[in-house]
C-alpha cells in the first residue's frame, strides 16, 4: 500500500490532466453524436475509445518532446480545459463548441 501511495505522490502514476481531457472530449464527443450529421468516420475514429486512444497516443508523443516547464505548462492548460468542458457540459454547450473544434 506504502509503494502505491508513493507512486501516486512522488512519480504521478496515472492518467495526467491532458490524457484526462482526451477521455473528457471523448465522453462528450460520443454524447453529441446523436445529434449531429456526422458520425466518429468524421473524426478518424471509430468509437468514442478509438478517439480517446488516438488522442492519447499523439499526447504521448507531444509530452517526450517537452522539456519539464513546457510539460508543466502543457498539463496546466489541458486542466484550464479540463475544467472548461465540464463547464460547457453542465451548461449544455459542449456540442455546440465540440462541433465547432471538431466539425466547421
Amino acid at each position: 500500500m506504502t509503494r502505491a501511495l508513493a507512486c501516486v505522490v512522488l512519480l504521478g502514476c496515472g492518467q495526467d490532466q491532458c490524457e484526462q481531457l482526451c477521455s473528457n472530449t471523448a465522453t462528450e464527443l460520443n454524447a453529441c453524436m446523436d445529434d449531429w450529421p456526422a458520425d466518429w468516420s468524421d473524426l478518424d475514429a471509430g468509437s468514442a475509445s478509438q478517439f480517446a486512444r488516438f488522442c492519447d497516443n499523439q499526447w504521448s508523443d507531444v509530452r517526450n518532446d517537452l522539456e519539464p516547464r513546457e510539460l508543466d505548462d502543457a498539463l496546466d492548460q489541458c486542466e484550464e480545459t479540463n475544467d472548461t468542458l465540464a463547464t460547457l457540459a453542465s451548461d449544455g454547450e459542449s456540442c455546440d463548441v465540440l462541433r465547432a473544434l471538431y466539425l466547421e
